[in-house]
């Protein structure tokens, strides 16, 4: 059976409350944190109106102090979809206002309308053409709602604790055909002070882990402003990365912002690191001895290559392939520097053998180590039942066999133990989710709906 026609129906409806939701700024702001919103007011305003969105739909709902929310129907074993609403920073190089939902030849752009809004109004209105056609769920099915998925999962965590997870279930989150292993996740800051430096001032670029950052502003003094620029000049950055010299602030002090290609942390090859490169560009320039000891020392270590090279963990397995390295924040000023490190390890290897030699190597240098974020890997065989009946319903509605692979990305599907990651992006389609100018297409989203109904008919509905 197919909702095709339901689906369509829904289509206009849809496609204007993928808009609106994405005209939320749900970044994550802790200093504006309040009652109801323990990850800032945008959040908390984009959680209440999905929610009330969701009620508006015939749906039962519930908030969970801003923290997470979920939208219910049905009865029996709980069936889970976990989505999220926050988003990371919007960056630079958009071509259109980053929160404005505006449709440009077929596609609706803004921060979100790929990770994770748009597919998890797709699931919401999945749900919705179900109950339209006249069926009755035998399961209870659950959109759950985070709020922190791109930070520390603090959602998740208070969600545990005050009501019940779902063991099977999708994430709206990732690719099709299917995911069913993802690697393990650690954010880890590493540190150091020393004495002032005499030329570096700061060196600054990223926001999150996991994002390759696309700026990395640089200050410096008591440097000739015509070596500086003549070794610039002669300098080879790579296709897409530019750096330009400002006008100096004072006689002393000299401003160089380098910009770069942004991609989702977990796939640092596919982005061009404008801090890694701003380091390399450094590592030219006439400093004192203790300053290039530094930048040479980060360029060999974090700098170095997109699995694990410098820190000697390139790892690597079957089912998931290899562990991926992204330096995704840095800033050095002239008494510390302290930078993070995204690692994706594979679903087979031990965590301990992914940290130890890390701790080593910066223990050596002086370098204080701090583990803020860790996920273990996730793995579903491929002959499990939801594997097995989403994958026919990706088959069934765009009619292409599919096939169950790993990533690196972190997605809700590890809250479940029998939780997979299911769409939205389609085989060949360009990966846009933490770039600039992120979109979906409308024809993707409403394909993606059907996709979902079509999961859930499969998983939730008597035949």
């Amino acid at each position: 059976m197919r909702l095709d026609h339901e689906i369509d129906n829904l289509k206009d409806e849809l496609i204007t409350a993928v808009q609106t939701c994405v005209r939320f700024n749900s970044v994550k702001n802790t200093k504006n944190a309040g009652p109801g919103a323990p990850f800032g007011p945008g959040i908390q305003q984009c959680l209440e109106w999905t929610l009330a969105l969701g009620e508006k739909l015939g749906f039962t709902v519930r908030n969970f102090e801003g923290y997470a929310g979920h939208i219910e129907t049905g009865e029996g074993e709980l069936l889970g979809i976990l989505g999220h609403l926050d988003v990371v920073p919007e960056g630079d190089g958009w071509s259109v206002p980053p929160f404005s939902g505006q449709i440009v030849k077929g596609r609706i752009y803004g921060r979100g309308a790929t990770d994770d809004k748009g597919p998890s109004l797709a699931a919401l209105f999945a749900m919705k053409a179900i109950e339209n056609a006249g069926l009755t769920f035998n399961k209870r099915i659950r959109l759950i709602l985070g709020t922190d998925e791109e930070s520390g999962w603090g959602d998740m965590d208070y969600y545990k604790q005050h009501s019940d997870l779902p063991k099977l279930g999708f994430a709206p989150d990732a690719e099709f055909p299917l995911i069913h292993a993802e690697k393990g996740i650690l954010h880890l800051e590493l540190s150091k002070s020393f004495n002032p430096l005499p030329h570096l001032i700061r060196v600054q670029g990223g926001e999150r882990a996991n994002v390759v950052p696309d700026l990395c502003q640089i200050e410096l003094q008591n440097l000739e402003p015509q070596e500086v620029a003549d070794a610039l000049g002669s300098f080879k950055f790579p296709e897409g990365v530019t750096a330009h010299l400002e006008a100096q602030t004072s006689p002393s002090t000299l401003k160089l912002t380098v910009k770069g290609v942004g991609a989702h942390g977990s796939m640092p090859h596919l982005g061009k690191n404008a801090v890694i490169y701003a380091l390399r560009f450094l590592e030219t320039l006439s400093l004192n001895p203790e300053e290039q000891n530094l930048i040479r020392w980060l360029n060999q270590y974090p700098g170095a290559g997109f699995s694990g090279e410098g820190f000697g963990v390139t790892l690597s397995d079957e089912p998931s392939g290899k562990l991926s390295l992204n330096l995704g924040v840095m800033n050095l000023t002239s008494e510390k520097v302290s930078f993070v490190i995204d690692i994706r390890y594979p679903v087979l290897s031990k965590y301990d053998d992914v940290i130890d030699p890390i701790q080593e190597i910066a223990a050596a240098q002086g370098y204080s180590l701090m583990i803020l974020n860790h996920q273990k890997a996730h793995y579903v065989p491929k002959d499990s039942q939801v594997v097995k009946a989403l994958l026919s319903a990706y088959k069934e509605v765009t009619g292409k066999d599919g096939e169950a692979f790993a990533i690196g990305g972190g997605t809700y599907a590890k809250v479940m133990e029998q939780g997979v990651a299911f769409g939205p992006t389609l085989p060949g389609e360009p990966e846009i989710i933490h770039c600039p100018d992120e979109y979906i297409s409308i024809e993707n989203l409403i394909l993606t709906t059907k996709i979902y109904a079509q999961a859930l008919l499969n998983l939730a509905v008597n035949p």
